[in-house]
């Protein structure tokens, strides 16, 4: 198992901030047992040397754009901590928004963490390869997100997966009521394959003739997952601590931005799936067509502001993050191909996905304005969904 500490990612980040400046890293433990072997002058360069062999260790070879997403995590460090480059040349370096680039240098600070951790913390190399793969897998897995999901057949599906397992141990696993969808910005393998790890941890946990009933219980904004053993032959509390400190299960469950608690009565892990909630803002003067757009987000993981027309619509752009604006053509004072050209040429919306939505049939005008999507009014509530889904990260 690799477990660290968050105190561990906090002296990584140290010493990637300070990777040329040796003074400022005299306190920090992780440079400190990166350097226990050298001595004098020799101390600086073995821990760059193996800080920079650790950034190496996360780069693909066979993809040399800087862009690619398999070696933006690469990149964000390679520029940032490397290269020393500022974090407004790396946005633009890598073509990033602000709010994907955080979130991806989140995720590139927690890939060497564990990097660092499995090669000269932990003591067994196999494990942090084995964790490495799995943020990579994850990590492509990441663009087939925002799926709806069936979970009685995700969970017939675990059981089956661990059936061999559990009749051997003369467990019986029971799927309990559960919605008929759940509407989750994750991506369906992983999501089954989470059920299936926790599953089997939960099997093996159990004493031989147990049952097992595992259920999601509904919930409109926060889907919990709850598996019940019967007979567990360990301390529920601490099985579920240990759960949430396994690197297979903690990595799942970041991507699937899931949390795991115990609840003693009646005994469950209860597995709670954060659903991040969206701002869209509409600009459109009709309000039907906003009554029919809400009509169409109810129950997804949107939320829906509008405006009818451009002092508005400006004054909410530039006051909170929006996932998107959903653009009308014709509106009063300035039409929307001004607001179009406008948003795109303002750097606090340049990065804003502009979906252009308009009886008008101007597709090609649209795209060479700079717009990001384009639908004939009104669209079918598929359509919308499926262009929104783009967008949801």
């Amino acid at each position: 198992m690799t477990t660290y500490s968050a105190d561990f990612e906090e002296h990584i980040r140290d010493l990637l901030s300070n990777l040329y400046d040796y003074l400022k890293l005299v306190d920090n433990p992780v440079a400190e047992k990166l350097a226990q072997e050298a001595s004098g002058n020799q101390r600086m360069r073995a821990i760059q040397t193996k800080a920079l062999d650790a950034i190496e260790d996360m780069r693909r070879r066979d993809e040399r754009d800087p862009t690619a997403r398999g070696n933006r995590l690469y990149n964000i460090l390679q520029l940032r901590y490397v290269e020393e480059r500022s974090t407004l040349e790396a946005l633009r370096r890598l073509a990033l928004s602000e709010r994907q680039y955080y979130r991806e240098h989140q995720r590139a600070i927690q890939t060497i963490s564990r990097i660092i951790w499995d090669e000269y913390f932990s003591g067994v190399e196999e494990s942090g390869a084995q964790a490495h793969s799995l943020a990579d897998e994850l990590d492509y897995l990441e663009d087939d997100s925002h799926q709806v999901m069936h979970p009685r057949q995700e969970l017939v599906a675990a059981v089956l997966a661990t059936q061999v397992v559990a009749e051997q141990r003369g467990i019986r696993v029971e799927v309990g009521e559960s919605p008929a969808a759940l509407n989750l910005n994750a991506s369906q393998p992983v999501f089954r394959q989470l059920l299936i790890y926790l599953l089997n941890e939960v099997i093996g946990a159990t004493s031989p003739g147990g049952r097992i009933n595992i259920a999601f219980e509904p919930a409109a904004d926060e889907p919990v997952l709850s598996i019940s053993p019967k007979a567990l032959r360990v301390d529920g509390a601490r099985f579920c601590a240990r759960l949430r400190e396994d690197s297979t299960a903690s990595e799942l469950m970041r991507h699937l931005k899931a949390e795991m608690n115990w609840k003693d009565e009646p005994a469950q892990i209860m597995v709670a799936f954060k659903r991040e909630i969206h701002n869209i803002l509409i600009v459109d003067d009709n309000p039907d067509t906003v009554s029919l757009f809400k009509r169409y987000l109810v129950n997804q993981p949107y939320r829906l502001i509008s405006a009818a027309g451009e002092g508005e619509a400006r004054a909410i752009a530039r006051g909170q993050p929006l996932m998107c604006v959903i653009l009308d053509v014709m509106l009063p004072g300035k039409d929307g191909w001004q607001i179009l050209q406008s948003y795109k040429g303002h750097p606090a919306t340049a990065d804003i996905p502009i979906l252009i939505c308009s009886v008008l049939e101007m597709e090609d005008l649209a795209n060479s304005l700079g717009a990001d999507g384009y639908l004939k009014k009104p669209p079918a509530r598929a359509e919308l969904l499926s262009m929104l889904s783009r967008w949801a990260e």
